[in-house]
């Protein structure tokens, strides 16, 4: 089953928003508990996990790094990505 962590939970190696798959029995116990949702298989990008807007630049089908960079110019376009936010993205993604 694949799960989304909420929270952190002690003696396990995962923070907030890490995607994992595990076995059914340990994920509804950690569901049950209030430390991770179920999730469905993570997407094929290369964008970084803690990438600000991420989630809109999947949404809108920019999975690479290379299209996000190509499409640079018109970040802001995207809906939940500000002018700040474009910065920051291009910043990272071209390190």
């Amino acid at each position: 089953m694949w799960v989304e962590f909420i929270k952190s939970r002690q003696g396990l190696a995962y923070f907030a928003g890490d995607i994992v798959r595990m076995d059914e029995e340990t994920a509804k116990k950690l569901i049950d508990e209030g430390f991770v949702k179920q999730s469905e298989q993570p997407d094929s990008s290369d964008l970084p996990a803690d990438l600000p807007g991420r989630a809109a630049l999947i949404k809108e089908g920019l999975l690479t790094k290379e299209q996000v960079l190509a499409s640079k110019e018109v970040l802001t376009d995207i809906k939940g990505i500000g002018e700040k936010t474009s910065v920051e993205i291009i910043e990272i993604l071209s390190k």
